[in-house]
């Protein structure tokens, strides 16, 4: 884990593992609360009596002293964005007590994790850290209010099927087609439907939607600046529909996300066709 930034009451971590075996961790606490964003990847995790996968379109908060274990894919990285919050903090922007669950988080919180990486990255001073920082932990501990955490089925089989299609769609944002997809995990298009939006309180097209979203961003903070290759490569119709897509599910066009989030030495560049952002 590399300390990007910190301040009074936080600190800014990029987590970056790779493990060779399929095996859980050790269950380890922490001194202090934690909100963790996975920003790429999917690992199992365990914790406080909660099981199951954890993906891009997830956060979850860990209390101080509380262990948990993980298991990560073999020879795939995994990478998170990981805040420490004081407890002075956490009880500004908290209204209730903590979620005990992973949240489902909504591309403007994505999208404000991501620039907080971004500006500790570029030596952003306290005062503005401090600021988004606190800013992005009110709007994830509001979702509490607004939103359920990650749902658990008592059907264990409905929860691995669930689970299987978020990993094939995590893989591959782009997977075509709705039926290729349930006849990779062996079960009828109504039956993979029904049980989906009931786990994951979503439709497929929707979690589909929002990973390919996820996937742009990860380019585009590795300085890609061609969003025409871009959209081919993540199954999008054309530029157009990515750049529709983007801004329903992040607030803003490409062109600004990028001059928010990619290295300072292509901000001068444009995007081909950026004027049409």
């Amino acid at each position: 884990m590399f300390r990007l930034a910190s301040g009074v009451g936080f600190a800014v971590d990029d987590l970056r593992i790779v493990e060779h075996a399929r095996s859980w961790s050790e269950s380890e606490g922490v001194p202090g609360y934690r909100v963790v964003f996975v920003r790429r990847g999917l690992f199992r995790l365990n914790y406080r009596g909660w099981d199951g996968l954890v993906d891009p379109l997830m956060a979850y908060v860990r209390l101080p002293g509380d262990g948990q274990r993980i298991a990560h894919r073999p020879a795939i990285e995994d990478v998170c964005t990981v805040l420490t919050l004081d407890e002075a903090l956490v009880t500004e922007v908290m209204n209730g007590p903590p979620p005990i669950r992973p949240l489902l988080t909504n591309g403007r919180i994505d999208l404000a994790q991501r620039s907080v990486v971004a500006r500790a990255r570029h030596h952003a001073d306290g005062f503005e850290l401090a600021e988004r920082v606190t800013r992005l932990a009110e709007e994830l501990f509001r979702l509490t209010d607004e939103s359920p955490t990650v749902r658990r089925s008592p059907a264990p089989s409905h929860r691995r099927l669930a689970e299987s299609a978020r990993e094939v769609l995590t893989n591959n944002p782009a997977w075509p087609t709705f039926e290729g997809l349930a006849r990779e995990l062996g079960v009828s298009r109504s039956h993979l439907s029904r049980v989906f939006r009931a786990e994951a309180g979503e439709s497929l097209t929707k979690c589909r939607s929002r990973l390919r979203v996820r996937a742009a961003l990860d380019s585009i903070e590795a300085g890609d600046t061609n969003l025409a290759r871009l959209a081919t490569e993540l199954g999008f119709a054309d530029h157009a529909h990515l750049t529709r897509t983007m801004r329903a599910e992040l607030g803003s066009p490409p062109s600004w996300v990028r001059a928010l989030l990619s290295p300072p030495q292509l901000r001068s560049h444009t995007f081909k066709r950026s004027s049409h952002t």
